[in-house]
């Protein structure tokens, strides 16, 4: 197997949850159509809000009409036969309109949306030290600076589930992103991270120290060191059966499951 040049933290958390499904999409390569409503969901509604953001910094004023159009065309183009609805009581109705009122409830809570936004959907490729073997690439939702060198790095989340403030500390996504905006920006002063708990309609920030930023790329570097160990040995990447596996796109190829997912189509 050949070792990895680049990962992501969704592809670090992806082998802490089940190494068979890491292997299965980032070393077999195996790209599938499935995906639950739910991400598909967040999906769109991420879309719009970038949708919303690009206007606004195109100097637009924007009214919800405009967001729920969007919104709207952009679930019925990409939707497909391939979404996986686990919670069957919930129709795709449901989850439409879910995505339809977390817009709704971002809407009220930001307009007129004067935010310093920098960039939407801004991609990172950054280094966690001077060499080549930790390469990790992301992509933050917004980036918004005052032009004094403080900056914020967003996350917009479209799940049931809200960090608590102990948890956002503790995160490591946008944490990483503050490792790669460091590594770019020469003016940066402060960086805070924040989530957007769009069902909830809750904000949670969070702010690093510098010893906790060191913690977090040696602990990044020692999961990676680990990885590319494994695959350089021939070792195992065994599935981990959990209640999460209802929303995997490879049962097909899992030696946990048989036949295809019985909760697509």
């Amino acid at each position: 197997m050949t070792l990895i040049e680049r990962f992501s933290y969704s592809s670090l958390e992806s082998y802490k949850k089940c190494p068979a499904q890491f292997k299965f999409r980032y070393i077999d390569k195996i790209y599938k159509d499935d995906e639950g409503i739910e991400a598909f969901m967040g999906k769109r509604v991420h879309e719009t809000i970038e949708y919303l953001y690009n206007e606004v910094l195109e100097g637009k004023i924007i009214f919800f009409d405009s967001v729920e159009a969007k919104y709207e065309a952009l679930w019925n183009e990409k939707w497909h036969k391939r979404i996986a609805i686990v919670r069957r009581e919930n129709k795709p109705k449901y989850y439409y309109n879910l995505g339809r009122s977390c817009l709704a409830s971002f809407y009220r809570r930001y307009q007129p949306f004067e935010q310093l936004v920098e960039g939407n959907e801004v991609e990172f490729i950054f280094r966690l030290d001077d060499t080549d073997s930790y390469i990790l690439k992301g992509i933050a939702d917004r980036i918004d600076h005052d032009g004094n060198g403080n900056y914020e790095i967003h996350d917009y989340k479209t799940g049931k589930r809200a960090l608590s403030q102990t948890a956002a500390d503790k995160d490591g996504q946008l944490a990483l992103y503050q490792v790669a905006l460091e590594s770019e920006k020469d003016d940066v002063k402060s960086v805070k991270l924040v989530w957007h708990f769009l069902q909830q309609d809750l904000e949670v920030k969070s702010e690093r120290t510098p010893q906790q930023m060191v913690a977090l790329v040696d602990d990044v570097k020692k999961r990676i060191d680990a990885i590319q160990l494994n695959i350089e040995i021939g070792g195992d990447f065994p599935a981990k059966p959990m209640i999460l596996c209802n929303w995997c796109y490879y049962w097909e190829e899992c030696p946990a499951q048989s036949g295809t997912n019985p909760f697509i189509g």
